[in-house]
């Protein structure tokens, strides 16, 4: 979810600026049209294409899926992941997520791609009640997925892990999947990434990143559930299972920040040239 379990770790005990009086929005659910994929034991799993880019074109289907954890895919799962004909799974997840919930269940023929980006992924909160009421204490979740965001920007093992998914695709060797483990922040970043660099506006951008509260709603709810019962305030814990339009403005504002430019951004933050950008979209674009 964040940038780093260690900067969850150091910010408990760190005193933040007062809240603001006005109350946080709360996350909007977007009403777009994506195709889901049902794959069992997998959530929030979805083909990226059909989106519209500015010049025209069409996001090609049938190329780029992005999802939650298939750590916990059953063997249905697995002929359903089968039908794709992926050629990789990129894994988003630390390697402390990884340890802690399995890796990958894929189809015989899928090349699994660590990619591990540190975070502090909602599947820990139920280990960590301490840390995480220290965090919560100041009721400022919103801030530290703010904070978490800028890290996706800023930190450079990040930006070279979604480099590495941005080159596997461009590749061109299969269709490609990549995930985190609940596939909305980082996994919702790096879509975002992508999609702007094939030239979809902002609002189809954001309709995507939207759609996994409502891809989540049902998880998110028994999760709210489970800290209830050990005494943690859902309400104070829902901006870490939610997405919002901010979270991810937050992401675009660092990016302007570091490198005035989101194409800036693109060839010296990431490292993808101008060859690798035209190779995206003549693959992904028709």
């Amino acid at each position: 979810m964040s940038a780093a379990l260690a900067g969850a770790v150091a910010l408990a005990p760190v005193t933040l600026p007062a809240p603001a009086s006005a109350a946080p929005a709360a996350p909007v659910r977007s009403t777009s049209a994506v195709r889901d994929i049902a794959v069992d034991g997998a959530v929030n799993v979805r083909d990226i294409g059909g989106y519209t880019a500015r010049d025209g074109r069409h996001v090609r289907y049938g190329l780029v899926y992005r999802s939650a954890s298939l750590s916990k895919v059953t063997a249905a799962g697995i002929a359903q992941l089968q039908r794709l004909g992926l050629s990789a799974s990129v894994d988003f997840r630390s390697q402390l997520e990884v340890g802690m919930s399995g890796a990958d269940k894929l189809p015989a023929g899928v090349t699994p791609v660590a990619a591990n980006i540190n975070a502090f992924s909602p599947t820990l909160l139920t280990m960590l009640p301490d840390l995480l009421k220290a965090i919560l204490a100041q009721d400022k979740s919103g801030e530290f997925m703010a904070l978490s965001y800028r890290g996706f920007v800023h930190d450079p093992d990040a930006r070279k892990q979604f480099t590495t998914a941005l080159k596997r695709i461009a590749a061109g060797q299969g269709p490609v999947l990549y995930h985190c483990t609940e596939g909305k922040d980082r996994t919702g970043v790096m879509t975002a990434v992508l999609l702007t660099i094939l030239g979809v506006p902002k609002a189809q951008v954001y309709a995507d990143y939207l759609r996994s509260n409502e891809e989540l709603a049902d998880q998110n709810a028994a999760e709210l559930a489970e800290l209830k019962k050990i005494g943690i305030d859902p309400a104070l814990v829902e901006p870490f299972l939610t997405v919002r339009a901010s979270y991810l403005d937050t992401a675009f504002d660092q990016i302007k920040r570091d490198y005035g430019t989101f194409g800036a951004f693109v060839t010296k933050g990431l490292g993808i040239d101008a060859a690798t950008q035209a190779a995206l979209r003549h693959r992904l674009l028709k």
